[in-house]
């Protein structure tokens, strides 16, 4: 039967996640589906999507504060479907890219994480993907500049790091310049919990850590006997969409809902692909396919089949809308002409481009022949999403759709059109307009 020590975690475990119904509505809705297990195993908490694994001894020497941040970290995880996304790279780094992406959400929401926590400004706004991509970079890099003890000395020294959680003697590394502000009886006790605390002397072998953050990792999915028959990867992101879902409804019924938490839940509910293959596809949808049996479709010819080629791509009347106002950068206007340059060359089309801060500053027909295109900030004022709207609705036939290039940072809209419009916004931080879609731009770098 379990020890005193290991009732004592779960207990606690539960008082967490008790906790957690009052103070943070949004994560305990997602932490009440996971079943609470021991693992002596781990060296400090691990989920699948069914099961929240913990180390008792590890439980029993870290603060309930840190603990409710513990569980957020690892529901967080699984909202993320970071437990389903792996695709075979590595789990350690695959752990400590996921961390890097969600720990600046749950500090943002208030909590606090256990020691040794992950946090580096630079993967701020980043996905775990392209997290990802920057540390296999790196350890690329390490790897190939074979400086000062040879190769094999520099993978012990980032085996070294890893296992102290990416922190060097100083408690922080060049990879992890934060690494949260915890004190040193919770360091003390941490690492005694790492061993395994008192059910390590009972010959438990602990498996090799892939949790670089020590504040509890993430792994694939297993279903295991009591999943249900038939349960796939596709059925458990399904069910932790719906989850994320009941969740974000709850919080904010209860009215506790952090602004960080509603722009991520927004963010994977509603999510966008690329914004350039966003722009090319929603742009793709206006167009006319021309076929021609003059050009016949080359693929076909060999096997004596002739079908009529693709003779041009044609787009109905669009009309773009960029905003001048104070609060875009020039950089950024020109990022998204470059763009617009690159549909004017993959379409046949001219496009009615509107320029605008609180009042529309110009109005120009351009083509291909004015490649390429030069958007300067003339305005600088205020912003005002309705005179574009105004004039298009006043000259004549609606366009096609509309693209509208800004910061969303205005509630000044229009009646919706009737027609598609895309919001091309260069801020994270906006408030969902009343119709359309919303594609994310990359930030300039």
């Amino acid at each position: 039967m379990n020890s005193a020590n290991d009732q004592g975690a779960r207990l606690k475990m539960v008082r967490a996640r008790s906790a957690l119904v009052l103070d943070h509505p949004f994560f305990a809705s997602l932490a009440l589906r996971l079943e609470l297990r021991e693992d002596v195993t781990c060296s400090t908490a691990w989920s699948d999507g069914r099961v929240l694994a913990y180390n008792p001894g590890y439980v029993n020497a870290v603060s309930l504060e840190r603990i409710k941040g513990l569980q957020c970290h690892e529901v967080l995880h699984l909202a993320c479907l970071h437990h389903t996304r792996r695709e075979g790279r590595d789990p350690k780094l695959w752990n400590k890219a996921c961390d890097y992406a969600i720990n600046p959400i749950l500090l943002e929401a208030g909590l606090s994480l256990p020691t040794g926590f992950l946090d580096d400004p630079k993967h701020y706004g980043k996905s775990a993907d392209a997290i990802y991509a920057d540390l296999l970079a790196g350890l690329d890099e390490v790897k190939g500049g074979a400086s000062g003890g040879g190769q094999e000395e520099q993978n012990r020294q980032a085996e070294d790091m890893d296992a102290k959680g990416g922190r060097g003697d100083s408690g922080q590394g060049a990879d992890e310049p934060k690494s949260g502000g915890q004190n040193q009886a919770d360091m003390g006790d941490q690492s005694l919990a790492g061993a395994g605390g008192d059910s390590q002397a009972q010959g438990e072998e602990m498996t090799e850590s892939t949790d670089p953050g020590m504040s509890g990792e993430v792994r694939d999915p297993s279903p295991g006997s009591q999943a249900p028959e038939g349960s796939s990867q596709d059925m458990q992101e399904e069910a932790w969409n719906a989850a994320l879902a009941q969740a974000l409804h709850k919080a904010r019924q209860c009215g506790k809902l952090p602004g960080c938490l509603e722009r991520f839940a927004g963010g994977r509910l509603f999510p966008t692909l690329g914004w350039r293959e966003l722009l090319r596809r929603f742009l793709a949808q206006a167009a006319n396919n021309d076929f021609s049996w003059v050009r016949p479709n080359r693929r076909h010819v060999h096997s004596g089949l002739y079908l009529p080629g693709l003779h041009s791509l044609e787009l109905a009347e669009i009309a773009v809308a960029v905003d001048v106002s104070g609060s875009i950068s020039q950089a950024e206007l020109e990022r998204f002409a470059s763009e617009l340059s690159a549909v004017l060359e993959e379409f046949t089309t001219e496009i009615t481009v509107l320029t605008c801060d609180a009042t529309l500053t110009s109005s120009r027909r351009l083509s291909s022949m004015d490649l390429p295109l030069d958007f300067a900030g003339t305005g600088g004022g205020g912003t005002s999403f309705r005179p574009p709207f105004q004039l298009l609705e006043e000259g004549g036939p609606p366009p096609a759709c509309l693209i509208y290039f800004t910061d969303l940072s205005c509630d000044a809209y229009p009646e919706d059109p009737g027609y598609p419009v895309l919001w091309v916004t260069t801020s994270r931080e906006f408030q969902p307009p009343p119709f359309g879609e919303v594609v994310l731009m990359e930030e300039c770098q």
